[in-house]
């Protein structure tokens, strides 16, 4: 089974029609000294009230496109995430402009299994999709349905506003800090667990409850980085 179609972005009219949607072909160029396995190439996607990021890697290291659009618009969404799974990429860019920005979205993967033999992408939509020319539709219909669901979620968490009370009694065990680095993130792991489970909030309507995860978010990523100074 093929990988990718053996495409480049010039020669894809489909590609040139939707190359001015990625924002970061104005950003600097980032040169690596090897080339990416093309098993690693994943998308990434952050939702943004009615508008979803899609970011497209060849690598944890390598970021090659990066465009906002309605996610209901699926027809456009559809030939960038085929752009981005099935066509050829040799120039990557710095996100840096942005990374503030999807900092505090919500965020999911879509990423190919490590199997070399099967091409089949793992998703956070609750199925593995093949390798084909529907992947891309597939995936943009997904979107939407996705954030439907989401925002049920985040709907019954905002429901009276009793849950803001639980997330700032999780915060206060969050702050608490000893001489102990790892003993703090040991004792604070079952919270974490929670907030790592609960990260659709950031696509809460309420600001309040948006506000709230983002500063617990932040004492997660303080305690796992004072734990790895520990351990390192």
């Amino acid at each position: 089974m093929r990988f990718f179609k053996s495409k480049k972005l010039n020669n894809n009219t489909d590609a040139n029609d939707i190359g001015d949607l990625n924002m970061l072909i104005s950003e600097p160029i980032v040169t690596v000294n090897y080339k990416p396995d093309p098993c690693h190439r994943r998308i990434d996607f952050y939702y943004e009230e009615d508008k979803v990021y899609i970011e497209g890697l060849a690598d944890n290291n390598c970021t090659f496109w990066l465009s906002k659009t309605d996610i209901t618009d699926t027809s456009i969404n559809a030939r960038i995430c085929k752009h981005i799974l099935h066509d050829s990429f040799d120039v990557y860019y710095s996100i840096s402009k942005y990374y503030q920005e999807l900092h505090s979205l919500f965020k999911k993967s879509i990423f190919r299994e490590s199997d070399r033999v099967s091409a089949i992408w793992q998703t956070p939509f609750g199925a593995y999709i093949g390798d084909d020319d529907n992947t891309g539709l597939f995936i943009a219909q997904s979107l939407v349905g996705y954030k439907t669901e989401i925002d049920k979620l985040c709907e019954a968490r905002e429901d009276g506003g009793n849950y803001l009370s639980v997330m700032q009694s999780i915060l206060e065990h969050l702050l608490q800090r000893t001489d102990d680095p790892v003993g703090d993130y040991i004792a604070a792991a079952p919270w974490i667990k929670i907030m790592k489970d609960e990260d659709y909030l950031l696509c809460s309507k309420n600001e309040q409850i948006k506000g709230l995860y983002l500063q617990l978010a932040e004492q997660c990523s303080d305690l796992y980085n004072r734990y790895m100074t520990a351990v390192r």
